[in-house]
């Protein structure tokens, strides 16, 4: 390919003793609620993050730039000074007048703001890690267009999930794209989706509205300028995510400059068995061993409400990890 491609991750530390001050000033129950989108626990750190970087440099070698976005943290073993890492404070990015903000989604909607961000990245959450050797070809088309593994699939608006965020999303696609272009432009019917997209895809589209679509919840592919695009088009639902200090039922999510590119038809089907979501509520010595098997080359490894022994499945993780992954990477001190 003849175009850089950039990987941006956004990451906090939750244990940090500033950062939790400057949250509790804004949301003092923060570390009380248990099964909340803005807990304690979406915010844990478990001291893992140095694999994420592990996996890049192994797995991933011919990325151009790595960005870093934080709230004025770094790790302290993290190379500031490597050659292919930018860190960036959410003041580069986000209004002012909006900050602090604790919300993902805040955060993601901006991100095309980085400054030298190239047209082609890539956004990760701190937990989606690589485990097997990507290429290019994993996330862009030779003509440059994002890759996803998509169908159509209902919405379901969780209490504490990101139901509303999807809805509000397709509330403004489904205002420029009909139904029927949707249909046309998604290739949701491909045999390349794979057959269960494609059964999904076939249950639904007799539906009178398009839902919604399929989410892997994986690393996402994305383009700088389809987030002009949106951000010129919809500033002010924009502008009000953004302002969200917390997760808010009301925001969009990231998920809508993927929509866009799934409804105008502007992206290239990925691969289904790329990788997976999975949840430390389900951790045990089976697990650890998928982890390192390399079956996937992509795995999302959420932290969980439910986890027994949280001590315990950490260590383990770690372990895991480190005999995965066991040599530093160059973005260590």
């Amino acid at each position: 390919m003849n175009f850089p491609i950039d990987f941006v991750v956004t990451w906090v530390d939750g244990s940090d003793p500033d950062w939790r001050a400057k949250k509790s000033k804004y949301d003092s129950t923060f570390t009380t609620s248990e099964n909340n989108m803005n807990s304690d626990k979406a915010y844990r750190e478990w001291g893992t993050f140095k694999y994420w970087f592990r996996g890049v440099e192994k797995f991933a070698p011919w990325v151009n730039k790595v960005y870093l976005v934080t709230d004025n943290q770094i790790p302290d073993w993290l190379d500031v000074d490597h050659s292919k890492l930018d860190v960036i404070d959410h003041k580069e990015i986000i209004n002012n007048d909006y900050l602090p903000v604790f919300s993902s989604n805040a955060i993601e909607c901006n991100i095309h703001k980085i400054p030298n961000l190239s047209e082609h990245f890539v956004c990760f959450n701190d937990d989606m890690y690589l485990t097997a050797p990507v290429s290019p070809s994993d996330f862009f088309s030779e003509e440059g267009l994002p890759k996803y593994n998509t169908a159509l699939s209902p919405i379901i608006p969780e209490r504490f999930g990101t139901g509303n965020f999807q809805i509000n999303n397709m509330e403004i696609i489904t205002s420029y794209f009909s139904k029927v272009e949707i249909l046309k432009n998604g290739k949701f019917f491909s045999p390349k989706q794979g057959l269960k997209q494609v059964i999904k895809s076939l249950l639904y589209k007799n539906s009178k509205f398009i839902c919604g679509f399929w989410e892997s919840h994986l690393p996402y592919p994305l383009l700088k300028s389809t987030f002009d695009l949106l951000w010129e088009k919809e500033k002010e639902i924009l502008e009000k995510t953004s302002a969200s200090r917390f997760r808010n039922p009301a925001d969009t999510n990231i998920w809508l400059f993927k929509y866009w590119q799934i409804a105008s038809g502007q992206y290239a089907i990925g691969d289904s068995k790329i990788g997976g979501l999975f949840s430390l509520d389900d951790a045990n010595s089976d697990f650890w061993k998928f982890l390192v098997s390399k079956n996937y080359k992509i795995m999302c490894i959420n932290d969980g409400f439910n986890i027994q022994d949280e001590d315990k499945v950490m260590k383990e993780f770690i372990a895991t990890f480190d005999e995965f992954l066991p040599e530093k990477s160059t973005f260590e001190l």
